[in-house]
């Protein structure tokens, strides 16, 4: 039991004279005497009084369990409400206890340990005829605090590069020495994400980490190896994919250096824990991607007659009904312009209604190109669907492409689709890399059109390595295809994103193949650049290889291989008359 080695018994985490017992209707309350009053009413907790008084807020609601934050006079307080919905959940709490009063023992555990965390200031739990039920854990707020995940997208991000690089730093070896308390006491948290670290900034502008959700964490008399390299793993997945190599190496070495336990082999253990955590990302980054496929917690499916739809949970119903009885219906609207309309696709602006506000979308149209296309369509996924399903996974992987808001389908008397839709946000400020070459970058001057290359080759590359080592590629890799925020002339920040999804594919590990032809199609697309030398060529196939791990000779070789392939694709399409793009 995780009391008797911590030392802590019940009858010690609950007693006199800090703690008063009393019982509230059916619940049995533990709570800290200066809190009784501003906490407990005749009912138990006073939910409803602070509701009219403005001072509750619902901060998650599911299925097993509420969490409330209340602001009161005495300061703020959290309100985890754990319920049992059905038979496994009451199991649950007769074998293993209730999680409030775990929770709190853990909490009592960690703080012996030099871990911070909540401090609990009241347990109730819920028994008839001596069986537990129902649950509450209140807690004291870690006050001028968020979680590391929200800090780090929002703080970080948006502070003076200076000060976000020496925040970082500071954030990656305050994280790794509390990841070595906790494993040198014997803790691993199964739910080890910056979601459930909070951050304060103290007195000397450090950051001060404290780890919550409790629920999760568990105690083993001996952490083996694989336990280590699996629970580092599940923390590295979030800062694989948003943070730097160098911000990663000074975890692990502040890691290695706070473990009072000895570990053999410490490059070992940190590439071990990289390739764990590629796989565990992998399999995440499916579970998410699929999500889209039907009614979950972020989309639902509906079917209207013959049109069939799957959407994103905060578009309007009354609006994504409307276009399921007649899809076509935002084309002929007054405010719609249509961008494209050609054979294969049409494409236009429109304005839907999302979380109750009006926003710009693209809606596109893949129209059918022949007859025996809905014959195809059995075997395979739709234009349209693989143009959503791919939204998802790029946006599971971080790789930035416009939301996904809606996908509908006429079916045929089968429910094989004939014509299908995609919806998504448009992004008013982006307009694509070849529109941009044809405007404004013709009339730059000579050296700000330099600036201008040299900024979009350097996130270009960086894109579509993002892309690449994510399992991803778009065999229609073109400047048609690739959108630009911002002004690369003046030599800020510019974002790029990926559109016309229907040509991406994902396989792990993706094939060299499967890059080469991707980057062959993207040079072919900038070749018509004015200003574009051989040089930009090569700082793009720089900034593209993980450099110090990729063999001296081999960008040699792929040099040559889109060389050639550029050649053949040349030809190709010289003896068919097609234009190349």
């Amino acid at each position: 039991m995780l009391s008797a080695t911590i030392g802590e018994s019940e009858d010690r985490l609950f007693r006199e004279p800090t703690w008063s017992w009393r019982r509230v209707g059916d619940v049995w309350w533990w709570i800290r005497r200066e809190w009784t009053g501003a906490i407990l009413g005749e009912a138990g907790p006073k939910l409803d009084e602070w509701r009219r008084e403005g001072r509750l807020t619902t901060v998650k609601s599911g299925l097993f369990r509420m969490v409330y934050r209340a602001d009161l006079d005495e300061g703020s307080i959290y309100i985890k409400h754990y319920l049992v919905p059905g038979p496994r959940a009451k199991l649950r709490q007769w074998v293993r206890r209730g999680k409030g009063r775990n929770e709190s023992k853990r909490a009592r555990a960690l703080a012996r340990v030099g871990v911070p965390t909540f401090e609990p200031i009241a347990l109730g739990e819920q028994r008839r005829k001596g069986v537990l039920f129902e649950n509450y854990l209140i807690t004291r707020a870690i006050e001028n605090s968020i979680p590391l995940d929200r800090f780090v997208e929002t703080e970080v991000a948006h502070a003076p590069p200076a000060e976000a690089t020496r925040v970082r730093r500071a954030l990656a070896r305050a994280l790794g020495r509390m990841t070595a308390k906790l494993h040198d006491a014997g803790f691993l948290h199964r739910d080890f994400h910056p979601g459930n670290v909070l951050v304060q900034t103290g007195a000397d502008g450090e950051p001060v980490l404290s780890l919550v959700d409790l629920d999760a964490l568990r105690l083993r008399k001996k952490l083996t190896r694989s336990d280590v390299i699996e629970n580092l793993s599940l923390l590295n997945h979030y800062f694989w994919i948003r943070g730097e190599r160098t911000d990663r190496h000074r975890f692990m070495l502040a890691y290695l250096d706070a473990r009072k336990s000895a570990i053999a082999d410490h490059k070992d253990l940190a590439r071990s824990v990289e390739r764990s955590t590629r796989a565990w990302a992998e399999r995440l980054w499916n579970r998410w991607g699929e999500r889209c496929k039907k009614t979950s917690r972020y989309f639902v499916s509906k079917r209207i007659g013959r049109v069939r739809a799957l959407a994103a949970r905060d578009l309007d119903a009354h609006s994504l009904e409307e276009m399921m009885n007649e899809p076509d219906r935002p084309f002929r609207d007054p405010d719609a312009v249509v961008l494209k309309d050609s054979r294969t696709t049409t494409v236009a602006e429109a304005t839907v209604i999302v979380c109750g506000e009006p926003v710009r979308v693209v809606y596109k149209r893949f129209n059918r190109r022949d007859l025996f296309e809905p014959v195809f369509n059995v075997f395979r996924p739709d234009r349209g669907m693989r143009a959503w399903r791919a939204g998802q996974h790029l946006a599971s992987r971080g790789v930035p492409t416009p939301r996904n808001l809606a996908y509908l389908a006429k079916t045929g008397p089968l429910g094989v689709p004939r014509e299908t839709y995609v919806i998504t946000v448009k992004l008013e400020s982006a307009r694509t890399l070849t529109d941009y070459r044809l405007g404004e970058f013709g009339s730059l001057s000579s050296d700000r059109r330099r600036s201008a290359i040299r900024n979009v080759t350097i996130e270009l590359a960086r894109l579509i390595r993002s892309m690449h080592e994510r399992s991803l590629s778009h065999r229609d890799l073109k400047g048609a295809n690739i959108l630009i925020e911002g002004d690369p002339a003046d030599g800020s920040a510019i974002k790029l994103s990926l559109i016309d999804l229907s040509g991406v594919q994902k396989s792990h590990p993706l094939p060299l193949d499967r890059r080469l032809q991707n980057l062959t199609r993207l040079h072919l697309s900038l070749a018509e650049v004015p200003g574009r030398s051989r040089t930009d060529s090569l700082r793009f196939l720089r900034e593209y290889l993980p450099w110090s791990s990729t063999p001296r000779a081999e960008w040699k070789e792929i040099w040559r291989a889109i060389d050639s392939r550029a050649g053949r694709k040349v030809e190709r399409n010289r003896r068919s008359g097609r234009p190349l793009s």
